[in-house]
């Protein structure tokens, strides 16, 4: 597939949620210069769609709505193998994104600026010059762990905001594993496994409440049940993984991934 510069579409999965995609997602895509005629917001259900159509209409905003499957990792894997055309560039954002920081000087960090163009074309142009085919954004809003480089290597790819290609193997083969708790570590490992590298943008980082009610809490239970289905599927992944992967507990008792550093080349900005 040939592609032009800005050629990519925006993928939102979301899950009883509609009002906070509203004023959230598709609000900061709008204030990136996005005019959302390249957004499809992709729901659980029939049900759920008819209320995202309400919700976006109410909001004065015109978006596709798109009845794909129930959870987020089948959601994910339906649209990169059904509703996409094979080799589309793909901007995967979840539903409650609520800005984009951007790392200026050592610590500071301020409310990215630029357009969504500009920031989703250096991503897939830095994918395409190293032969990767995942890249992605910081994952913590936080200036110490942000920095002014771009690397090419093995480096967590957060699922809440990152580009990837629709078809490719690491997202759709028959061999992922369907549990959405985890799937951005296992798609970053998968892509890692296959191609040798993702691509991450260090600069760049997402403002997002993590285990909020709604999306993947909503579909997993209560807190609880939430807590322990989550370390139960990190276990897995590493696993899966050992080489490249080791669990820890954070604070809260919450389990988290740490991946190993394997750096290929870093980009200075």
């Amino acid at each position: 597939m040939t592609k032009t510069k800005f050629d990519y579409q925006i993928a939102i999965p979301s899950y009883k949620r509609s009002h906070i995609v509203t004023t959230q997602t598709l609000q900061t895509l709008l204030g990136l210069g996005s005019d959302l005629s390249n957004v499809t917001v992709f729901t659980a259900n029939s049900e759920e769609t008819e209320i995202y159509k309400s919700a976006t209409q109410e909001a004065g905003l015109n978006v596709n709505i798109v009845t794909a499957v129930p959870t987020l990792i089948a959601c994910r894997k339906w649209y990169n193998s059904e509703y996409y055309e094979v080799g589309t560039r793909i901007l995967n954002c979840d539903d409650d994104i609520a800005g984009i920081f951007q790392k200026l000087g050592e610590k500071k960090l301020t409310p990215y600026e630029g357009s969504l163009n500009t920031l989703v074309t250096q991503g897939f142009e830095v994918c395409e010059q190293y032969n990767a085919r995942l890249w992605g954004i910081n994952a913590a809003l936080n200036g110490f762990f942000l920095k002014n480089t771009t690397t090419v290597g093995l480096r967590y790819i957060c699922g809440i905001f990152h580009g990837s290609y629709a078809g490719d193997e690491a997202l759709c083969g028959v061999d992922r594993v369907n549990e959405s708790s985890g799937e951005d570590f296992e798609t970053t490992l998968r892509s890692f496994k296959l191609y040798g590298k993702v691509v991450r943008l260090d600069g760049y980082g997402p403002k997002t409440k993590y285990f909020a009610q709604g999306g993947i809490q909503a579909e997993l239970g209560g807190k609880e049940e939430r807590n322990r289905d989550h370390h139960e599927a990190l276990v897995r992944i590493v696993d899966r993984y050992p080489d490249w992967s080791k669990t820890y507990e954070k604070s809260g008792g919450v389990t988290n991934i740490r991946l190993k550093t394997i750096t290929e080349d870093k980009i200075e900005w």
